[in-house]
């Protein structure tokens, strides 16, 4: 018997994926939660073969708690669920210890598969999903100041400001931005915005 926890914001989808696993055999929901706040606390308490997770929440975030059960339970197995295709989502989860990632929207054979896969010790990625993590592998990925640049950007916030705000001469902020715009391919602040939300390296 394969014991699956699910962590997700939405009643509906801990109760429509319930449901699907619950039609295998094989599959038992042992534990289900709609706050990663504690994911750690609930991986010990309920010890499941197959943690499945939402990647975006309010508060903590999937991504966050994917990180923090993984540094304190190094062995669970983690899919990740996901209503989007964001490059940067899946390649964030799969770099940083993943099993595997799966839309929300997929069908009960699909997701059945995808979490026996992950308690098999494999890697679940559907071909679109690999090619997307496959294209964002190639790409250079933005530094943690670039990437607070860029938020505070989005923000409207001008330049004084954001060089204010992040503690750096305007110069500096200029020599980083310069960097975003070559790193995703723009060439000003309105186009790297809207590139990174789409790629889901910030929140639009």
């Amino acid at each position: 018997m394969i014991k699956v926890a699910v962590i997700d914001d939405h009643a509906v989808v801990l109760a429509g994926i319930k449901y699907m696993l619950s039609r295998d055999a094989e599959m038992e929901v042992v534990a289900t939660s709609d706050d990663a706040s504690d994911a750690v606390g609930f991986v010990r308490k309920h010890k499941p073969d197959v943690l499945l997770m939402d990647i975006r929440m309010p508060g903590t975030s999937g991504l966050e708690a994917l990180d923090a059960v993984l540094a304190a339970e190094p062995d669970t197995k983690i899919g990740m669920l996901t209503t989007s295709e964001a490059e940067e989502d899946v390649y964030r989860s799969m770099t940083h210890g993943a099993r595997g990632f799966i839309r929300k929207d997929s069908r009960g054979a699909e997701l059945i598969a995808a979490v026996k896969s992950i308690a098999a010790g494999e890697t679940y990625l559907p071909d679109n999903m690999k090619a997307i993590f496959d294209m964002r592998a190639q790409l250079k990925g933005l530094s943690p100041r670039e990437t607070e640049c860029l938020e505070l950007a989005s923000r409207g916030l001008q330049n004084v400001e954001i060089a204010q705000v992040a503690g750096m001469s305007t110069n500096t902020l200029k020599y980083h931005l310069k960097n975003v715009y070559e790193k995703l391919g723009v060439t000003n602040r309105a186009e790297a915005v809207a590139e990174a939300i789409r790629r889901g390296i910030i929140n639009g």
